[in-house]
């Protein structure tokens, strides 16, 4: 099954297949009259229960401040540079990189250039 996004966050049907084209979603974000002001925007992609695939476009200085998050995560760069703080290390992860962070693990992100990242968080 294929379903296109559309400004709504999605969930697979049981025993089905969700399939979204990344570049797409990115165009859709940067498209929106916020994007023209704002320093970031982020859509959940996918979203249920259990799982968040969440959809970042972010500016070049753009900061999501240090929290933390009850499920794992992991972070990865599609395209940019941004750098990575966490658990007292840091570095800078640019396009094809991937970080992964256990729970409650406090950490920030600061994007060095115009980026996308995908952040995927697994709920509970």
């Amino acid at each position: 099954m294929t379903e296109q996004g559309g400004g709504r966050a999605l969930r697979p049907t049981a025993g089905q297949m969700l399939t979204l084209r990344i570049a797409d979603e990115v165009a859709r974000l940067k498209a929106k009259p916020e994007w023209s002001s704002a320093s970031r925007l982020s859509e959940s992609l996918v979203k249920d229960a259990a799982l968040n695939i969440l959809l970042m476009v972010l500016k070049r200085g753009a900061r999501l401040a240090e929290h933390r998050t009850k499920g794992p995560i992991a972070l990865q760069v599609v395209s940019g540079a941004v750098r990575f703080a966490a658990g007292g290390r840091s570095a800078t992860l640019e396009a094809g990189a991937l970080a992964a962070l256990d729970r409650e693990v406090v950490h920030e992100l600061e994007a060095l250039e115009e980026s996308v990242v995908i952040l995927t968080t697994a709920i509970g």
